[in-house]
């Protein structure tokens, strides 16, 4: 580690380790955040649809951090495990909702498309 001005690492008084530590830390606890404001301010339909997603996110995250912080194989390959499953999960969720009628999965982001001059569906 050097003492150079304008070094990250001086900056913060980490080694370089400590620092990469810190960091996933942070992706870490703002995942965490938004996966709890996810959880109250979604509906029913959007956290099933949303969750598995997120999961298998913090699942990598949490592995990335154990890995680097020093924790045993068995750890790591378990988070590494609960990403796949939620990755499957999210997979399948998406294919029932490309396979559902239009009209089920709108959004008030996405309005209804017109049927006509000024007309539009219900």
């Amino acid at each position: 580690m050097s003492a150079e001005p304008g070094n990250l690492f001086t900056l913060f008084g980490l080694s370089e380790p400590a620092l990469l530590l810190r960091m996933v830390e942070l992706v870490l606890a703002v995942s965490l955040l938004e996966l709890l404001w996810f959880v109250l301010r979604s509906g029913p339909l959007a956290r099933r649809q949303g969750l598995p997603n997120l999961l298998a996110g913090l699942s990598l995250i949490l592995a990335l951090r154990l890995g680097l912080g020093g924790a045993g194989f068995a750890w790591v390959a378990a988070c590494l495990l609960a990403a796949g499953v939620s990755h499957l999960l999210d997979l399948q969720a998406r294919q029932r909702i490309m396979q559902e009628p239009e009209a089920t999965h709108r959004s008030p982001h996405h309005p209804p498309k017109p049927l006509g001059p000024g007309r539009q569906s219900p």
